[in-house]
């Protein structure tokens, strides 16, 4: 089990457009998904919080290979809790040590934050990288 977490000022983000709305970070899906909810710029935020609160996690697996932030996507479910979808040689890493991942986002009071739970070697697909 590894854990990693996130803190992301809404306005810091807000301010750096680049990285909002190149590709470098985020995928089409969820910058279309952000542009959805009440605030997009708090939702941005969320989701960064969890692709780097999953960086963090992953570092102390050890072994993972090198990837770019739009290989790790969050989308949403049906009831809207957040998933990691991976793509590329970090999902097939995650997927032959059986990594499976639990996500938290929240944000309030201009600051927007995430958990993010890996276990390593289970059998179960809830939860199961994509």
């Amino acid at each position: 089990m590894s854990t990693g977490f996130d803190l992301q000022s809404v306005a810091e983000l807000a301010q750096r457009r680049h990285l909002r709305d190149s590709g470098t970070v985020f995928t089409e899906g969820e910058r279309a998904h952000c542009r959805s909810r009440p605030d997009p710029d708090a939702s941005l935020a969320g989701l960064l919080s969890a692709k780097e609160a999953f960086v963090k996690a992953l570092s102390s697996m050890g072994g993972a290979p090198a990837y770019n932030f739009p290989e790790i996507e969050i989308d949403h479910g049906p009831a809207g809790q957040p998933r990691l979808r991976l793509y590329g040689e970090i999902a097939r890493w995650c997927r032959e040590h059986g990594v499976r991942a639990e996500v938290s986002i929240s944000h309030t009071g201009g600051m927007a934050g995430a958990v993010v739970v890996l276990l390593a070697g289970t059998t179960t697909n809830e939860g199961q990288v994509a």
